[in-house]
């Protein structure tokens, strides 16, 4: 199994995103694996391919902040790679099943 990425202290294979249960009293979540959690890093930028109801989530909990001003901080491996910031977010492909968003980061200086 690869190495996971965790941002803000949050591993990004655990996040679990709350689902409409399929009958009452039943709760539901849904979550990826590392294997559908793409990332690389060079120098200082971190480029991170994931699911869109991922990277909706990210945002959603608070894991990603709405403020491009406020950094957070990125471990890889269990190791400590600093403080990035987030500088673009494409959706990548034309809307189908797989197509994922693509968020680049900039080491915070």
């Amino acid at each position: 199994m690869g190495l996971g990425i965790a941002i803000n202290g949050r591993k990004l294979h655990e996040v679990r995103m709350p689902l409409e249960p399929y009958r009452n009293g039943v709760v539901s979540s849904l979550l990826y694996p590392k294997t559908r959690i793409k990332f690389s890093l060079e120098e200082d930028t971190l480029r991170l391919a994931i699911p869109p109801l991922l990277g909706m989530e990210l945002y959603r909990s608070g894991i990603l902040p709405q403020d491009t001003e406020t950094p957070v901080t990125i471990v890889i491996g269990g190791r400590h790679k600093g403080q990035f910031m987030v500088i673009d977010v494409r959706y990548a492909g034309h809307g189908g099943y797989n197509d994922g968003v693509k968020i680049t980061f900039q080491r915070s200086k």
